[in-house]
Protein backbone atom coordinates (compact mmCIF):
# COMPACT_ATOMS: atom_id res chain seq x y z
CA UNK A 1 0.00 0.00 0.00
CA UNK A 2 1.59 3.55 -0.88
CA UNK A 3 0.72 6.84 1.17
CA UNK A 4 1.89 9.75 0.09
CA UNK A 5 4.11 8.05 -2.61
CA UNK A 6 5.43 6.04 0.18
CA UNK A 7 5.54 2.34 0.24
CA UNK A 8 4.27 0.48 3.24
CA UNK A 9 4.65 -3.30 4.47
CA UNK A 10 2.12 -5.43 5.65
CA UNK A 11 3.40 -5.57 9.01
CA UNK A 12 3.63 -1.72 9.55
CA UNK A 13 -0.08 -1.33 8.12
CA UNK A 14 -0.87 -4.04 11.22
CA UNK A 15 1.05 -1.94 13.42
CA UNK A 16 -1.26 1.66 11.83
CA UNK A 17 -4.01 0.04 12.29
CA UNK A 18 -3.86 -1.21 15.39
CA UNK A 19 -1.99 2.58 17.41
CA UNK A 20 -5.47 4.16 15.72
CA UNK A 21 -7.15 1.46 17.20
CA UNK A 22 -5.92 2.08 20.46
CA UNK A 23 -6.20 5.64 20.12
CA UNK A 24 -9.18 5.82 19.32
CA UNK A 25 -10.53 3.12 22.52
CA UNK A 26 -8.69 6.07 25.00
CA UNK A 27 -10.20 8.54 23.06
CA UNK A 28 -14.10 6.72 23.93
CA UNK A 29 -13.10 6.66 27.40
CA UNK A 30 -12.17 10.25 27.30
CA UNK A 31 -15.85 11.12 25.54
CA UNK A 32 -17.43 8.65 27.72
CA UNK A 33 -16.06 8.72 31.01
CA UNK A 34 -15.46 12.44 31.57
CA UNK A 35 -18.94 13.88 31.58
CA UNK A 36 -20.50 11.40 33.63
CA UNK A 37 -17.27 12.21 36.35
CA UNK A 38 -18.51 15.53 36.23
CA UNK A 39 -22.28 14.95 36.87
CA UNK A 40 -21.28 12.55 39.91
CA UNK A 41 -18.20 14.92 41.29
CA UNK A 42 -17.97 18.30 42.83
CA UNK A 43 -16.47 21.07 41.13
CA UNK A 44 -12.93 20.74 43.71
CA UNK A 45 -13.01 16.66 43.00
CA UNK A 46 -13.08 16.88 39.60
CA UNK A 47 -10.67 19.82 39.47
CA UNK A 48 -8.47 18.10 41.58
CA UNK A 49 -8.85 14.98 39.44
CA UNK A 50 -7.56 16.42 36.70
CA UNK A 51 -4.95 18.18 37.97
CA UNK A 52 -3.59 14.99 39.35
CA UNK A 53 -3.59 13.30 36.09
CA UNK A 54 -1.57 16.06 34.72
CA UNK A 55 0.87 15.99 37.48
CA UNK A 56 0.96 12.18 37.02
CA UNK A 57 2.10 12.68 33.04
CA UNK A 58 4.27 15.38 33.97
CA UNK A 59 5.97 13.75 36.54
CA UNK A 60 6.18 10.44 34.40
CA UNK A 61 8.75 12.75 31.99
CA UNK A 62 11.76 12.61 34.76
CA UNK A 63 12.21 9.03 33.82
CA UNK A 64 15.22 10.96 32.16
CA UNK A 65 14.38 9.80 28.86
CA UNK A 66 15.90 5.81 29.68
CA UNK A 67 12.71 4.00 27.83
CA UNK A 68 13.06 6.16 24.68
CA UNK A 69 16.55 5.83 24.52
CA UNK A 70 16.05 2.12 25.38
CA UNK A 71 13.94 1.18 22.26
CA UNK A 72 16.96 2.71 19.87
CA UNK A 73 19.60 0.61 22.24
CA UNK A 74 17.70 -2.80 22.09
CA UNK A 75 17.80 -2.61 18.21
CA UNK A 76 21.58 -1.80 18.01
CA UNK A 77 22.85 -3.87 20.96
CA UNK A 78 20.45 -6.81 21.89
CA UNK A 79 23.10 -8.58 23.90
CA UNK A 80 23.31 -6.13 26.43
CA UNK A 81 19.54 -6.18 27.02
CA UNK A 82 19.39 -7.74 30.57
CA UNK A 83 22.13 -4.90 31.87
CA UNK A 84 20.34 -2.22 30.02
CA UNK A 85 17.04 -2.95 30.85
CA UNK A 86 17.41 -4.06 34.76
CA UNK A 87 19.58 -1.23 35.04
CA UNK A 88 16.32 0.89 34.01
CA UNK A 89 13.90 -1.24 35.98
CA UNK A 90 15.81 -0.55 39.41
CA UNK A 91 16.59 3.02 38.86
CA UNK A 92 12.62 3.78 38.26
CA UNK A 93 12.24 1.76 41.80
CA UNK A 94 14.27 4.26 43.02
CA UNK A 95 12.48 6.97 41.87
CA UNK A 96 9.90 5.92 43.69
CA UNK A 97 11.64 5.83 46.87
CA UNK A 98 12.17 9.85 46.37
CA UNK A 99 9.41 10.73 44.34
CA UNK A 100 7.11 9.49 47.54
CA UNK A 101 8.81 12.17 50.29
CA UNK A 102 8.60 14.97 47.85
CA UNK A 103 5.04 14.30 46.95
CA UNK A 104 3.88 14.20 50.52
CA UNK A 105 5.46 17.67 51.21
CA UNK A 106 4.23 19.53 48.17
CA UNK A 107 0.71 18.20 48.93
CA UNK A 108 0.94 18.80 52.60
CA UNK A 109 2.30 22.06 52.20
CA UNK A 110 -0.46 22.66 49.32
CA UNK A 111 1.85 23.95 46.55
CA UNK A 112 0.02 21.37 44.24
CA UNK A 113 -3.62 20.18 44.93
CA UNK A 114 -5.49 21.19 48.09
CA UNK A 115 -7.54 18.42 50.34
CA UNK A 116 -7.39 16.41 53.35
CA UNK A 117 -6.09 13.66 51.60
CA UNK A 118 -2.74 14.65 51.01
CA UNK A 119 -0.94 11.10 52.02
CA UNK A 120 -3.32 8.92 49.86
CA UNK A 121 -2.96 11.93 46.91
CA UNK A 122 1.37 11.41 47.45
CA UNK A 123 1.14 7.89 47.10
CA UNK A 124 -1.44 7.08 44.34
CA UNK A 125 0.87 9.83 42.52
CA UNK A 126 4.42 7.99 43.17
CA UNK A 127 2.73 4.84 42.69
CA UNK A 128 1.12 5.99 39.02
CA UNK A 129 4.16 7.62 38.22
CA UNK A 130 6.36 4.35 38.75
CA UNK A 131 3.53 2.22 37.19
CA UNK A 132 3.49 4.12 33.97
CA UNK A 133 7.14 4.45 33.25
CA UNK A 134 7.56 0.78 34.00
CA UNK A 135 4.56 0.24 30.98
CA UNK A 136 6.37 2.23 29.09
CA UNK A 137 10.04 -0.02 29.63
CA UNK A 138 8.23 -3.20 28.73
CA UNK A 139 6.06 -1.28 25.98
CA UNK A 140 9.36 0.17 24.51
CA UNK A 141 11.18 -4.13 24.45
CA UNK A 142 7.71 -5.04 22.03
CA UNK A 143 8.24 -2.07 20.24
CA UNK A 144 12.10 -2.63 19.61
CA UNK A 145 10.53 -6.47 18.40
CA UNK A 146 8.92 -4.66 15.68
CA UNK A 147 5.51 -6.07 18.36
CA UNK A 148 3.89 -3.24 18.45
CA UNK A 149 0.25 -4.13 17.81
CA UNK A 150 0.89 -6.28 20.53
CA UNK A 151 1.37 -3.45 22.68
CA UNK A 152 -1.59 -1.76 21.17
CA UNK A 153 -3.79 -4.98 21.26
CA UNK A 154 -3.30 -4.88 25.24
CA UNK A 155 -3.66 -1.47 25.46
CA UNK A 156 -6.89 -1.92 23.84
CA UNK A 157 -8.18 -4.23 26.74
CA UNK A 158 -6.39 -1.72 29.42
CA UNK A 159 -8.54 0.92 28.05
CA UNK A 160 -11.51 -1.13 27.94
CA UNK A 161 -11.45 -2.44 31.74
CA UNK A 162 -10.10 0.64 33.36
CA UNK A 163 -13.42 2.47 31.65
CA UNK A 164 -15.79 -0.37 33.41
CA UNK A 165 -13.88 -0.29 36.69
CA UNK A 166 -13.75 3.74 36.93
CA UNK A 167 -17.11 4.35 35.91
CA UNK A 168 -18.37 1.76 38.57
CA UNK A 169 -16.13 2.98 41.22
CA UNK A 170 -17.29 7.40 40.35
CA UNK A 171 -20.31 6.70 41.72
CA UNK A 172 -18.15 7.41 45.03
CA UNK A 173 -17.74 11.07 43.83
CA UNK A 174 -14.00 10.65 45.33
CA UNK A 175 -10.75 11.33 43.20
CA UNK A 176 -8.50 9.13 45.65
CA UNK A 177 -10.78 5.97 44.80
CA UNK A 178 -10.32 6.60 41.01
CA UNK A 179 -6.71 6.85 41.21
CA UNK A 180 -6.52 3.48 43.89
CA UNK A 181 -8.67 1.95 40.89
CA UNK A 182 -6.25 2.85 38.07
CA UNK A 183 -3.29 1.71 39.20
CA UNK A 184 -5.18 -1.96 40.21
CA UNK A 185 -5.48 -1.92 36.78
CA UNK A 186 -2.07 -1.04 36.05
CA UNK A 187 -0.71 -3.63 37.86
CA UNK A 188 -2.65 -6.22 35.68
CA UNK A 189 -1.51 -3.99 32.70
CA UNK A 190 1.96 -4.20 33.59
CA UNK A 191 1.90 -8.06 34.04
CA UNK A 192 0.59 -8.55 30.79
CA UNK A 193 2.75 -6.59 29.28
CA UNK A 194 5.98 -8.48 31.29
CA UNK A 195 4.80 -11.82 29.81
CA UNK A 196 4.63 -10.56 26.17
CA UNK A 197 7.62 -8.84 25.95
CA UNK A 198 9.57 -11.56 27.62
CA UNK A 199 8.07 -13.82 24.70
CA UNK A 200 9.46 -12.03 22.21
CA UNK A 201 13.27 -10.94 23.85
CA UNK A 202 15.63 -12.67 25.27
CA UNK A 203 16.18 -10.64 28.55
CA UNK A 204 16.21 -10.98 32.42
CA UNK A 205 15.44 -8.79 34.96
CA UNK A 206 17.74 -9.35 37.96
CA UNK A 207 19.48 -7.19 40.95
CA UNK A 208 22.67 -8.77 39.70
CA UNK A 209 22.37 -7.16 36.34
CA UNK A 210 22.09 -3.93 37.58
CA UNK A 211 24.97 -1.79 37.33
CA UNK A 212 25.51 2.12 38.26
CA UNK A 213 28.45 2.40 35.18
CA UNK A 214 25.87 1.23 32.37
CA UNK A 215 23.04 3.63 34.07
CA UNK A 216 25.55 6.21 34.03
CA UNK A 217 26.38 5.53 30.32
CA UNK A 218 22.63 5.16 29.11
CA UNK A 219 21.11 8.68 31.07
CA UNK A 220 24.29 10.40 28.61
CA UNK A 221 22.48 8.20 25.99
CA UNK A 222 19.11 9.34 26.65
CA UNK A 223 19.68 12.75 27.39
CA UNK A 224 18.50 14.69 24.26
CA UNK A 225 15.34 12.22 24.20
CA UNK A 226 14.68 13.41 28.36
CA UNK A 227 15.04 16.97 27.04
CA UNK A 228 11.99 16.42 24.46
CA UNK A 229 10.27 14.47 26.54
CA UNK A 230 10.19 17.38 29.24
CA UNK A 231 9.13 19.97 26.60
CA UNK A 232 6.30 18.16 25.81
CA UNK A 233 4.77 17.87 29.06
CA UNK A 234 5.65 21.79 29.73
CA UNK A 235 3.59 22.45 26.43
CA UNK A 236 0.69 20.46 27.04
CA UNK A 237 0.64 19.17 30.83
CA UNK A 238 1.98 21.84 33.37
CA UNK A 239 -0.71 24.74 32.21
CA UNK A 240 -3.29 23.11 34.61
CA UNK A 241 -0.85 22.66 37.45
CA UNK A 242 0.00 26.04 37.59
CA UNK A 243 -3.50 27.24 37.25
CA UNK A 244 -4.68 25.43 40.11
CA UNK A 245 -2.81 27.75 41.75
CA UNK A 246 -3.89 30.87 40.06
CA UNK A 247 -7.37 30.64 39.74
CA UNK A 248 -10.62 28.91 40.74
CA UNK A 249 -11.36 25.60 40.73
CA UNK A 250 -14.46 25.90 38.33
CA UNK A 251 -11.78 27.45 35.72
CA UNK A 252 -9.30 24.99 36.04
CA UNK A 253 -12.20 22.31 36.02
CA UNK A 254 -13.26 24.18 32.35
CA UNK A 255 -10.02 24.22 31.29
CA UNK A 256 -9.52 20.40 31.69
CA UNK A 257 -12.81 19.78 29.80
CA UNK A 258 -11.49 21.98 26.73
CA UNK A 259 -7.85 20.10 27.41
CA UNK A 260 -8.95 16.71 27.29
CA UNK A 261 -11.69 17.16 24.56
CA UNK A 262 -9.14 18.69 21.63
CA UNK A 263 -6.73 15.96 22.77
CA UNK A 264 -8.86 13.84 21.16
CA UNK A 265 -8.49 15.89 17.98
CA UNK A 266 -4.84 15.96 17.96
CA UNK A 267 -3.89 12.86 18.73
CA UNK A 268 -6.01 11.63 15.92
CA UNK A 269 -4.98 14.25 13.34
CA UNK A 270 -0.56 13.60 14.28
CA UNK A 271 -0.99 10.58 13.45
CA UNK A 272 -1.47 11.53 9.64
CA UNK A 273 2.29 12.28 10.18
CA UNK A 274 3.68 10.07 12.87
CA UNK A 275 3.14 7.33 10.55
CA UNK A 276 5.65 8.43 8.11
CA UNK A 277 8.77 8.47 11.06
CA UNK A 278 10.71 4.45 10.20
CA UNK A 279 10.16 5.36 6.34
CA UNK A 280 11.53 8.42 6.72
CA UNK A 281 14.79 7.78 8.75
CA UNK A 282 15.08 4.91 6.31
CA UNK A 283 14.85 7.15 3.44
CA UNK A 284 17.53 9.78 5.14
CA UNK A 285 20.12 6.71 5.83
CA UNK A 286 20.08 6.20 1.97
CA UNK A 287 20.54 9.83 1.15
CA UNK A 288 17.12 10.42 -1.16
CA UNK A 289 17.11 13.83 0.00
CA UNK A 290 15.04 15.13 -3.10
CA UNK A 291 12.14 12.29 -2.93
CA UNK A 292 11.95 13.62 1.08
CA UNK A 293 11.76 16.99 0.08
CA UNK A 294 8.82 16.57 -2.17
CA UNK A 295 7.45 14.39 0.45
CA UNK A 296 7.96 16.63 3.40
CA UNK A 297 5.94 19.72 0.75
CA UNK A 298 3.35 17.09 -0.28
CA UNK A 299 2.55 16.30 3.46
CA UNK A 300 2.51 19.91 4.63
CA UNK A 301 -0.11 20.44 1.85
CA UNK A 302 -2.63 17.71 3.03
CA UNK A 303 -2.24 18.08 7.13
CA UNK A 304 -2.65 22.02 6.07
CA UNK A 305 -5.64 20.98 4.13
CA UNK A 306 -6.41 18.53 6.93
CA UNK A 307 -6.27 21.17 9.56
CA UNK A 308 -8.46 24.39 8.00
CA UNK A 309 -11.40 21.31 7.44
CA UNK A 310 -10.89 20.08 11.28
CA UNK A 311 -10.82 23.48 12.57
CA UNK A 312 -14.50 24.60 10.40
CA UNK A 313 -15.59 21.74 11.83
CA UNK A 314 -14.86 22.58 15.52
CA UNK A 315 -16.04 26.11 15.26
CA UNK A 316 -19.57 24.71 13.60
CA UNK A 317 -20.82 21.42 14.61
CA UNK A 318 -17.81 20.69 16.67
CA UNK A 319 -18.61 23.29 19.43
CA UNK A 320 -22.18 22.12 19.40
CA UNK A 321 -20.99 18.58 20.23
CA UNK A 322 -18.57 19.81 22.82
CA UNK A 323 -21.19 21.81 24.87
CA UNK A 324 -23.74 18.91 24.53
CA UNK A 325 -21.21 16.51 25.71
CA UNK A 326 -20.03 18.81 28.58
CA UNK A 327 -22.89 20.27 29.10
CA UNK A 328 -21.28 24.14 29.54
CA UNK A 329 -22.49 27.07 27.53
CA UNK A 330 -21.25 29.61 29.30
CA UNK A 331 -19.50 32.63 27.37
CA UNK A 332 -16.14 31.87 28.58
CA UNK A 333 -15.96 28.72 27.99
CA UNK A 334 -17.06 29.06 24.26
CA UNK A 335 -14.29 31.29 23.56
CA UNK A 336 -11.68 28.92 25.50
CA UNK A 337 -13.04 26.44 23.07
CA UNK A 338 -12.47 28.26 20.30
CA UNK A 339 -8.97 29.37 21.12
CA UNK A 340 -7.80 26.45 22.17
CA UNK A 341 -9.18 24.64 18.37
CA UNK A 342 -6.86 27.04 17.04
CA UNK A 343 -4.10 25.98 18.93
CA UNK A 344 -4.74 22.38 18.71
CA UNK A 345 -4.31 22.64 14.69
CA UNK A 346 -1.32 25.18 14.46
CA UNK A 347 0.02 22.27 17.03
CA UNK A 348 -0.97 19.59 14.30
CA UNK A 349 0.12 21.76 11.26
CA UNK A 350 3.91 22.21 13.22
CA UNK A 351 4.05 18.21 14.17
CA UNK A 352 4.82 17.83 10.41
CA UNK A 353 8.39 19.50 10.28
CA UNK A 354 8.99 18.33 13.78
CA UNK A 355 8.71 14.42 12.69
CA UNK A 356 11.14 15.33 9.87
CA UNK A 357 13.23 16.94 12.02
CA UNK A 358 13.19 13.44 14.79
CA UNK A 359 13.38 11.24 11.81
CA UNK A 360 16.34 12.87 10.44
CA UNK A 361 18.04 13.19 14.03
CA UNK A 362 18.16 16.96 13.37
CA UNK A 363 16.18 17.94 16.71
CA UNK A 364 18.20 18.89 19.12
CA UNK A 365 18.21 23.05 18.40
CA UNK A 366 14.70 21.84 18.22
CA UNK A 367 14.25 20.21 21.42
CA UNK A 368 16.19 23.29 23.17
CA UNK A 369 13.63 25.71 21.71
CA UNK A 370 10.56 23.57 22.19
CA UNK A 371 11.61 24.07 25.90
CA UNK A 372 11.80 27.65 25.60
CA UNK A 373 8.43 27.69 24.31
CA UNK A 374 7.10 25.90 27.15
CA UNK A 375 8.28 28.39 29.66
CA UNK A 376 7.26 31.28 27.50
CA UNK A 377 4.09 30.20 27.05
CA UNK A 378 3.67 30.14 31.18
CA UNK A 379 5.18 33.02 31.43
CA UNK A 380 2.93 34.77 28.98
CA UNK A 381 0.12 32.82 30.22
CA UNK A 382 0.54 34.10 33.86
CA UNK A 383 0.43 37.52 33.72
CA UNK A 384 -2.73 37.19 30.27
CA UNK A 385 -4.22 35.95 33.12
CA UNK A 386 -4.20 38.86 35.24
CA UNK A 387 -6.16 40.83 32.69
CA UNK A 388 -7.87 38.12 30.69
CA UNK A 389 -8.34 35.46 32.71
CA UNK A 390 -8.28 31.88 31.76
CA UNK A 391 -8.38 33.40 28.08
CA UNK A 392 -5.18 34.93 28.13
CA UNK A 393 -3.41 31.42 29.08
CA UNK A 394 -4.37 29.93 25.80
CA UNK A 395 -3.50 33.15 23.99
CA UNK A 396 -0.14 32.95 25.78
CA UNK A 397 0.44 29.17 24.13
CA UNK A 398 -0.43 30.19 20.63
CA UNK A 399 1.88 33.60 20.91
CA UNK A 400 4.78 31.20 22.13
CA UNK A 401 4.74 28.70 19.79
CA UNK A 402 4.01 31.18 16.67
CA UNK A 403 7.24 32.86 17.63
CA UNK A 404 9.36 29.26 18.14
CA UNK A 405 9.01 26.57 17.22
CA UNK A 406 6.41 27.34 14.29
CA UNK A 407 8.94 29.42 12.73
CA UNK A 408 11.84 27.33 13.82
CA UNK A 409 11.30 23.81 12.28
CA UNK A 410 10.02 24.25 8.94
CA UNK A 411 12.63 27.26 7.96
CA UNK A 412 15.70 24.43 9.98
CA UNK A 413 13.98 21.38 7.81
CA UNK A 414 14.13 23.30 4.47
CA UNK A 415 17.92 24.57 5.01
CA UNK A 416 18.32 21.40 5.34
CA UNK A 417 17.27 20.05 1.99
CA UNK A 418 19.34 23.07 0.78
CA UNK A 419 22.28 22.15 1.92
CA UNK A 420 21.74 18.13 1.24
CA UNK A 421 20.52 18.90 -1.92
CA UNK A 422 22.67 21.75 -3.10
Amino acid sequence: MKFLGIQFSRQYLVNLVTTFLSQACSAGLIILLIPVLQERFSITEFSNYGVLLNIILFTSAFDLGLNLGLMRRLIQEPLRASVLVSSSFFFYLLLFLIAFPVFLWLYHSKLLVNGVHFFAYALLTSLLVLQTVVAALFDVILHSANKIFICKLIRIGKTTLEFIVLYYCSTEGSAVLLLLASSVVNLLYIGTLFFFSKKEADYVISIQQFSWTVLADHIRYSFWYFLNAISVVIVFNSQIILLNHLTTKAEVANYFLVTRFLDVVRMGATNFTIILFPTLAQQEVRGEWKQLRATYFKVLKSVFLLCVGILLFLLTAGKMVFTYWSGQSGEEIQQLFTLFSVFTLLIVLDNVSAVFLHAFRLNKMQTIISIGQGLLALTLGYFLLQTMGILGFTIGSIIALLLTNFIYNPYHLITQFRRKIG
